[in-house]
C-alpha cells in the first residue's frame, strides 16, 4: 500500500476537459510559444500536443517511435508505458495524461450508445435492426426482463477523477506487477489460469491480462455498470454526485472497506483530480 505522501503531488496537474495539457512540461521541454498553445484549432492542438508529449517522453524512456506511429493519434491511447521507469511527480503526471484521453474516448462511446438506445426505446414501432441493437444492449449490460429503465441506469461512466483515483490506488500509479505485465490498473481478478489471459501473483492469485490500458479501463467501467454490488453507486452517478461522495459506495471493491474510501478521498484531494471532471 502507498503512503499519503506518495498519493500527493506538489504542482497542478493537467486540465483535461479543455484539451489543454501542462504548459510547464511543454514550454520547458519543447520551447513552444503561448500563441501556439492557445491556438483556436482546439482539436488539432489537442492531438498535436499529445503526439509531441509522446515524442518528448521517448527521450528519457528509451522507447523508439517511428514516423507512422507519430501520425496515428490512437498510438497514444494504446501504447504500453513502463511507469516504474519514471520517478515522483513526473510519473503521476504521465499516468494522468495517459488515462484522461482514454476515459474521454470511452465516455463518448457509451454516451453515443446510450443516445441510440434511448431513441429506439422511445419509438413505438421498431425495425428488426433496432430490436437487435436493443437486445444486444440488454445482454451487454446484463439486464433481465428487458427493463429499459434499468438498462439506461446501467449505461454510466464514473467521473474521471474517481477512475484515476482507483487506478492509481490499485496499481501504485501503474507500477504494480499486474499493471506492468498485464495492463491491469484496477486489480481485476481472473477466473482463467491461462498465461495469455492472466497474470499470476504469489502462490495462486490470478489477475486479468489486457492487451491495452484502454481495455483495462473499459472492463472496469463495465464491471461497475453490470455488477449488483454497485447498484447504489450507479444511482448516485445518475444523480450527479461527485467523486468525494461516490467513494462511500465502493466499500465492496476492497477488503479494507471504509478505509478504501478514505484512501480514494486522499488521492482525489491531494492531486486535484476533481479538475478533470466535466
Amino acid at each position: 500500500m502507498y503512503s499519503d505522501a506518495d498519493m500527493g503531488i506538489s504542482r497542478k496537474m493537467i486540465t483535461s476537459n479543455s484539451g489543454q495539457y501542462n504548459r510547464d512540461v511543454l514550454g520547458k521541454s519543447m520551447g513552444f510559444s503561448a500563441d501556439f498553445i492557445n491556438s483556436e484549432e482546439k482539436m488539432r492542438k489537442k492531438i498535436f500536443v499529445l503526439l509531441i508529449f509522446l515524442f518528448s517522453f521517448t527521450a528519457f524512456s528509451g522507447t523508439t517511435i517511428n514516423e507512422s506511429e507519430l501520425k496515428n493519434k490512437q498510438f497514444y491511447l494504446n501504447k504500453r508505458i513502463d511507469f516504474s521507469a519514471i520517478q515522483g511527480n513526473e510519473r503521476k503526471k504521465l499516468f494522468i495524461q495517459t488515462l484522461v484521453p482514454i476515459i474521454e474516448n470511452i465516455e463518448m462511446e457509451i454516451k453515443t450508445e446510450k443516445e441510440q438506445v434511448k431513441k429506439i426505446i422511445e419509438k413505438g414501432v421498431r425495425t428488426q435492426e433496432e430490436k437487435d441493437i436493443l437486445n444486444n444492449a440488454f445482454a451487454k449490460y446484463k439486464v433481465k426482463n428487458m427493463n429499459t429503465d434499468e438498462l439506461l441506469n446501467k449505461m454510466i461512466v464514473p467521473p474521471t477523477s474517481l477512475i484515476i483515483a482507483q487506478a492509481s490506488l490499485e496499481s501504485g500509479w501503474g507500477t504494480s506487477n499486474v499493471a506492468k505485465k498485464g495492463n491491469n490498473l484496477f486489480g481485476m481478478k481472473s477466473f482463467s489460469k491461462e498465461q495469455e489471459k492472466s497474470v499470476k501473483v504469489g502462490k495462486g492469485t490470478y489477475y486479468k491480462k489486457y492487451n491495452t490500458i484502454d481495455d483495462s479501463v473499459k472492463d472496469y467501467i463495465m464491471t461497475l455498470a453490470r455488477h449488483g454490488a454497485y447498484k447504489q453507486l450507479r444511482a448516485a452517478i445518475v444523480n450527479g454526485e461527485n467523486s468525494l461522495k461516490l467513494v462511500k459506495h465502493l466499500n465492496n471493491y476492497s477488503e479494507i472497506r471504509e478505509e478504501y474510501g478514505r484512501k480514494l478521498t486522499t488521492i482525489i484531494k491531494a492531486n486535484d483530480l476533481l479538475e478533470h471532471d466535466a
